[in-house]
């Protein structure tokens, strides 16, 4: 009996759980920007690097830029080149600066699917600005009173309704939400 006990407990320590990732081998992503800039994306990854100092737990954020004429490929160029595994559970906004609207109806090629619960917002100003302005976030998020994730405009995409994405700005030193156009819209 002994020795099926030990047999057990030594498959266990073998075939134990190899799912644990120590902090530092992952990649938090909490924000993307996408500008269309000519024909090319420039894709860009916000990392959140938590740290702990003084009891208390500090965010810094590293910054992940990639240029490409497609973004499937932008964003599978910017994966490689990052050597940590990528995170994107915690993925709070896509940041889009463009007026073509093909650029939301693509991000299901480069997002899994069951990773479509966030904000989709655009935006006129420096992305890498916004994107950095992260103390009014909490703000933005909680003044789009739509639903904009990604998920409710592939369900308004299949039900034929239109889809209003909020549009967010840089304004002496505040990021500022001032509209929600419809998704084809022109804005300026």
């Amino acid at each position: 009996m002994k020795k099926i006990i030990y047999f057990i407990i030594l498959l266990c320590l073998i075939f134990g759980s190899n799912n644990y990732k120590d902090l530092g081998q992952l990649a938090i992503i909490t924000n993307i920007g996408i500008e269309k800039e000519d024909n090319d994306y420039i894709v860009t990854f916000q990392e959140v690097i938590p740290s702990l100092s003084n009891n208390k737990v500090e965010k810094k954020y590293h910054y992940y830029i990639n240029r490409s004429n497609d973004l499937v490929h932008a964003f599978n160029s910017l994966s490689d080149d990052i050597t940590k595994d990528i995170y994107l559970e915690h993925l709070e906004n896509i940041i889009i600066k463009t007026k073509d609207k093909k650029t939301i109806y693509e991000l299901h090629k480069v997002i899994r699917s069951d990773l479509d619960n966030f904000n989709i917002i655009l935006s006129d100003s420096n992305l890498k600005k916004v994107m950095d302005y992260r103390k009014n976030y909490k703000y933005v998020n909680a003044v789009i009173k739509d639903n904009t994730t990604l998920r409710t405009i592939k369900k308004n995409q299949l039900e034929k309704k239109q889809s209003k994405i909020p549009i967010i700005k840089l304004e002496k030193n505040r990021l500022l939400f001032y509209k929600y156009i419809k998704i084809g819209e022109k804005y300026e």
